[in-house]
């Protein structure tokens, strides 16, 4: 038997002793399970059993030391995460919307709420010239999601939109500080709930209210 061999089996000896014998478990959070059994070792977490039953700990709720002792690996665990969710379809929950996977409902959420910092900064009383700084990186961000939902979609509409109602913000600032009439406090009202109101299209869970908003949005937009 070569060396190679021999240390995979002193490995899996070792590990098959570590499942076998009983041995108690500490939370991070002060949780203890006394007396029990690693069941299975799965990439997130081991699966403890005594006489009450089964239960599942995951890795982030022990301490390094257990993590250690059982090869955890969260890099690991979130590519295998991320791998599984690039192509599941997430439903939109709203009728007549194709689904579109998770992964590019996140990075539409994401994007989103990248706006937050320009709600911010205009509550605060910034200039212009700092809004439209702030926004410049937002916008190729948008500009990118648009081009990944199809032509017609509403979602690409509602998402273009919302940006749109940022850039009549920066426009309507500019012409404040130069004296002119402007009124960017409307177009920031009518960015963030055109945000707002496609979070809750990507999220499947609007109330009545909600779909009729979506519904006068749907009816209005070119």
């Amino acid at each position: 038997m070569d060396t190679m061999n021999k240390a995979a089996l002193a490995i899996l000896a070792a590990l098959s002793a570590s499942l076998a014998v009983a041995d108690d478990f500490k939370t991070i959070d002060g949780k203890e399970y006394k007396n029990v059994t690693v069941s299975r070792v799965e990439p997130d977490g081991i699966v403890l059993k005594n006489k009450s039953g089964i239960a599942k700990v995951y890795f982030v709720e022990l301490p390094k030391d257990v993590q250690e002792r059982f090869n955890y690996n969260p890099a690991s665990v979130s590519a295998q995460s991320s791998r599984r969710n690039a192509n599941v379809p997430a439903t939109s929950g709203i009728e007549g919307l194709s689904p579109i996977t998770v992964e590019l409902k996140d990075e539409i959420l994401n994007a989103l709420k990248m706006t937050d910092e320009l709600d911010a900064l205009y509550k605060r009383g910034c200039t212009s010239a700092e809004f439209i700084a702030a926004a410049t990186p937002v916008e190729s961000v948008f500009m990118r999601l648009q081009y990944k939902l199809p032509k017609g979609d509403p979602r690409r509409d509602l998402l273009a939109n919302t940006f749109e109602a940022y850039q009549q913000a920066a426009i309507a600032m500019t012409a404040s500080e130069q004296g002119r009439a402007g009124r960017p406090d409307v177009s920031i009202s009518v960015a963030g709930l055109r945000k707002g109101l496609l979070m809750k299209v990507l999220e499947g869970n609007m109330t009545p209210n909600e779909k009729n908003l979506y519904q006068a949005w749907l009816n209005g937009h070119p």
